[in-house]
């Protein structure tokens, strides 16, 4: 029977997952490497925390989970410090055949249903401090020993607490194991490294836009002496209305067009030659 990483422990900080993490690491506190079975959901209470390695090719080797699966219901997620929330919510009747709810989820359905008939607003806000919230972080795990195969794992820690009891429940800074500097390169958050993909992912694409809007009118190519066809152009075309309309992108000046006029008058004898042709 697999235990709890913890027990009786709330978790303040990425601060706190890292220490325990790291216990995980130096084998002074278990890993879950397996889903947990009927048995094992019945020991998920508040302050209960488990550490579990996801590994994508569970089925085939039988070994460690693609998720984590407490046969209770739960709300959408919420971000906070890098953390998920989930609170608890009633689960339908038939998934209990499914997923045997544990303990706690089964006091809280009883708890209601009793609430059900005679709902005030004091009972209902006693109910929902009672009600247990998930808590997720997940990393990943660089060891000194998978470092020259090069292989990276992923971590998760889910804790579980609730508002009634919260600050009953011990703190890292309690055990006295895990009171010990994390290295650094062991652990990096893998919603930031994350993050930081689908930023770059982002950035690439507007770059791929705005270069479309700088590519030239007309492609420039030199095959041995092989000229590139012209382009045609319509007046609806941009190409049509961004031409320049003469090869150096503007008319010739007034003044040396009437200038040029006088300095090339005909000799005057060879105007009355013209004159008697004419």
């Amino acid at each position: 029977m697999q235990q709890p990483t913890l027990r009786n422990v709330r978790i303040r900080s990425t601060r706190d997952a890292l220490a325990v993490f790291y216990g995980v690491a130096r084998n002074m506190l278990p890993l879950i490497t397996r889903r947990l079975d009927a048995e094992e959901r019945l020991c998920i209470t508040a302050g209960t925390v488990f550490v579990w390695e996801e590994n994508a090719n569970s089925e085939a080797t039988g070994l460690g989970m693609e998720r984590w699966t407490d046969g209770m219901g739960w709300g959408p997620s919420r971000v906070r410090d890098e953390f998920l929330f989930y609170h608890q919510k009633e689960c339908d009747v038939g998934e209990e055949q499914i997923n045997p709810v544990t303990p706690w989820a089964q006091m809280m359905r009883k708890r209601s249903s009793r609430l059900a008939g005679t709902y005030s607003s004091p009972s209902r806000t006693a109910t929902e401090s009672q009600r247990l919230i998930k808590q997720t972080y997940s990393v990943l795990v660089s060891l000194p020993k998978d470092r020259p195969a090069g292989t990276i794992r992923k971590w998760h820690l889910t804790a579980y607490f609730n508002q009634e009891t919260l600050n009953e429940l011990d703190t890292i800074d309690d055990l006295r194991i895990l009171d010990v500097p994390v290295p650094d390169g062991w652990f990096r958050s893998a919603r930031a490294t994350k993050a930081r993909r689908e930023n770059r992912i982002s950035v690439a694409s507007e770059g791929m836009i705005n270069s479309g809007h700088a590519t030239p009118l007309v492609a420039q190519t030199r095959n041995r002496g092989q000229f590139p066809a012209p382009e045609v152009s319509s007046p609806r075309h941009p190409a049509f209305l961004q031409a320049p309309l003469t090869p150096i992108g503007r008319l010739v000046p007034l003044e040396y067009l009437e200038n040029a006029t006088q300095k090339t008058r005909r000799d005057p004898t060879d105007e009355q030659l013209l004159r008697r042709f004419a």
